[in-house]
């Protein structure tokens, strides 16, 4: 059996929203950001809001150290490609053409999300079924039974964890990298949901988490350290509760350095329904001000599967039942991906590292022997 370690239930909620670099305004405006943005293999250092601390604020501000714990990191000049899950379809969007399908062997799944590993290879989660790993040419590998659900990959201790929602209000990780007798790989739970609280969106990069939840009020953004617990910071105000029991956190997204964080507020109208979804970017590091942030979407459009690789978001935006992907970069329009005659599409990921080649991955161990 595969150890399973508790650890204690949050801590009380400190809301920290990060420091201060943003997406403007409206339409397809350009973006932009503060002058001293740059995307730091550093770790993390500091959570800011526009504040200015005092020296007891400052000290209480530092994130804890990483140390030189290795992360892998691509080649300068890197463009993360966009991983797409839809349904019976894996895609894959490089630059600025259209989406097209990756290797044949993950067109055999009913994807709901894909994830890559710090490493070249892939975590798929099927809408209902098993989450499965594939690696290079190998076989896929199944990691865990239906009733998971894959919300993202970090990385610490030099290897990568996939983190996944069990029983809809505990979050585990799972080592991908086994260091145990038998391939058994080392599971933990490393968050669990207060009572009447419902998780809405995750995101890991490194050994940073940030997670958005639901309650009978707005719900809460926060971040998660390596051990489980919530980390303390300055924190803005929150956002305006504009409807009860439905999130003002929509969605949330990490840089692949984790200096950096993209989410979403979203404001709602008197029947629930979304009036209105805005896009903020920040630098953790950074204390700037405030600038006005940016509207993405339409009314009652909904956005969902925020991604960030540091230099663009991209999201899932649903209009009328139809979904499309939107990219926005800096400096340029918004972009739409296409994706031919694929339109199931559930879940939007960056990948941080170019992807192996999965062009030979057999369906069975036993066949490939028998050929």
């Amino acid at each position: 059996m595969v150890q399973m370690t508790k650890t204690v239930r949050r801590q009380p909620r400190a809301m920290l929203l990060l420091a201060a670099i943003v997406l403007v305004a409206v339409g397809c405006a350009d973006l932009e950001r503060p002058e001293g943005f740059s995307v730091s293999p550093e770790p993390s250092v500091a959570i800011g809001e526009g504040q200015v601390f005092d020296g007891a604020e400052a000290e209480e501000s530092e994130a804890p150290a990483t140390g030189t714990d290795f992360v892998p990191s691509p080649e300068p000049g890197f463009q993360a490609p966009l991983l797409i899950a839809a349904g019976p379809s894996a895609l894959i969007g490089q630059g600025v053409g259209p989406a097209v399908l990756i290797d044949e062997p993950l067109q055999q799944f009913n994807l709901s999300h894909l994830a890559d590993d710090l490493g070249g290879n892939l975590i798929m989660d099927e809408l209902g079924g098993p989450i499965s790993y594939i690696q290079g040419q190998a076989p896929v590998e199944e990691l865990y039974d239906s009733s998971g659900e894959l919300l993202g990959v970090g990385h610490w201790g030099g290897a990568p964890r996939a983190f996944i929602l069990q029983g809809g209000d505990e979050i585990d990780w799972l080592q991908l990298v086994s260091e145990q007798d038998g391939n058994e790989r080392e599971r933990k739970t490393h968050i669990e949901l207060a009572a009447g609280e419902t998780l809405v969106d995750f995101s890991a990069s490194r050994d940073l988490q940030a997670v958005i939840t639901s309650d009978d009020e707005c719900g809460d953004l926060e971040f998660y350290g390596p051990e489980g617990t919530v980390l303390s910071f300055p924190a803005p105000e929150d956002p305006e509760c504009t409807f009860p029991g439905r999130p003002a956190y929509g969605s949330v997204a990490l840089s692949p350095d984790a200096q950096a964080v993209a989410y979403t507020i979203v404001t709602y109208r008197d029947d629930g329904s979304e009036a209105a979804t805005e896009l903020i970017v920040r630098e953790i590091v950074a204390k700037e001000p405030y600038i006005p942030v940016r509207r993405i979407g339409e009314d009652l459009d909904q956005i969902s599967s925020l991604t960030f690789d540091g230099q663009r978001v991209a999201y899932i935006t649903e209009t009328d039942g139809e979904r499309s992907i939107i990219i926005v970069e800096e400096g340029q329009k918004d972009l739409l991906v296409p994706t031919g005659t694929v339109n199931d599409v559930r879940a939007v990921q960056f990948a941080r590292l170019p992807l192996n080649d999965f062009t030979e991955v057999p369906d069975d161990p036993a066949d490939e022997e028998g050929n």
